[in-house]
């Protein structure tokens, strides 16, 4: 949309819809498209949008999450609205926790609390669980078996000590474990890290390439127990109103299909599996790959 056809909004969300048009035609040009979602204009021309806080954490290897801004979309922590700058804050936040993307991120953070509490009832308080990618763990609040103590282990693994420092202030009196852990730790040693009944990652996997994706799932594989589920979420394609967010938050996730989900397990013997499946959030935006080991 040039500047000869656009309108002048009616409403901020009005212009974030305009914006979204216009982000759709940059996503090839990073500069122009950041320059546009922050607000950073030119000498003398006034900025397009308001500015929203910008990721700045990356939790497990290079642009992984934010876990500060998911306990502010979870609504967990509203500090970050008090880094908005004058203007329409309130309109900001509720768009920003109302967009597709952001329930998403709420009914995956459930849908994980239920995984973890099926695993611990399968295997009667005894499971051994790994989270990889933690951030600051918010799913435990949610995860019955979790606030009952019914687990043998749970291990937290994360790169970002200061999102480590969060979880263990908050959820080492349930016995929650927490490790410091890069990708290149784990792809090249850990060994202590195995024999574990559920692993998963909630969205650590948008944020790596095909190749380290493969090689992550054939990695955590091999840490399971026979019988252990390994699960991962991942954003889908064609995830409305995305692009702003995209742009806002300075985000680019790698968006799968069901399809290049299932080709991340290209890496592990056909014997070894068990069985696998794609799954989605009832919204259609994030896609879950299970894949159990056999045995």
């Amino acid at each position: 949309m040039d500047n000869g056809t656009q309108q002048n909004p009616n409403s901020l969300t009005e212009a974030i819809e305009q914006l979204e048009q216009q982000l759709r035609h940059l996503r090839d040009d990073e500069t122009g498209l950041l320059a546009l979602a922050t607000g950073s204009a030119p000498p003398g021309e006034a900025p397009r949008v308001v500015p929203f806080p910008r990721r700045r954490e990356r939790p497990m290897g290079e642009g992984a999450g934010n876990a500060v801004l998911m306990d502010y979309l979870y609504g967990i922590d509203s500090t970050l609205r008090s880094l908005l700058p004058d203007g329409p804050t309130e309109e900001l936040f509720r768009y920003a926790s109302s967009a597709p993307a952001s329930r998403a991120l709420r009914s995956r953070r459930q849908l994980l609390a239920r995984e973890i509490d099926r695993c611990c009832d399968q295997l009667s308080g005894q499971a051994r669980i790994l989270c990889v990618g933690c951030g600051h763990l918010r799913e435990v609040e949610l995860a019955r078996s979790l606030r009952h103590g019914q687990f043998r282990q749970f291990t937290a693994l994360d790169a970002q000590a200061l999102s480590l420092q969060t979880v263990e202030a908050s959820y080492a009196a349930l016995g929650i474990q927490t490790q410091q852990c890069n990708l290149d730790d784990l792809f090249y040693g850990r060994q202590d890290l195995s024999h574990f009944d559920l692993i998963y990652s909630p969205g650590l996997y948008e944020v790596l390439d095909d190749h380290d994706a493969r090689d992550l799932t054939r990695n955590l594989f091999a840490r399971l127990l026979p019988g252990g589920r390994l699960l991962m979420g991942n954003f889908l394609p064609g995830v409305p109103d995305i692009a702003y967010l995209e742009g806002l938050l300075d985000w680019h996730p790698h968006y799968r299909s069901d399809a290049c989900l299932l080709d991340l397990l290209l890496g592990i013997p056909y014997n070894d599996i068990g069985s696998a499946r794609v799954f989605h959030d009832l919204g259609n935006c994030v896609a879950f790959l299970e894949v159990t080991r056999y045995g």
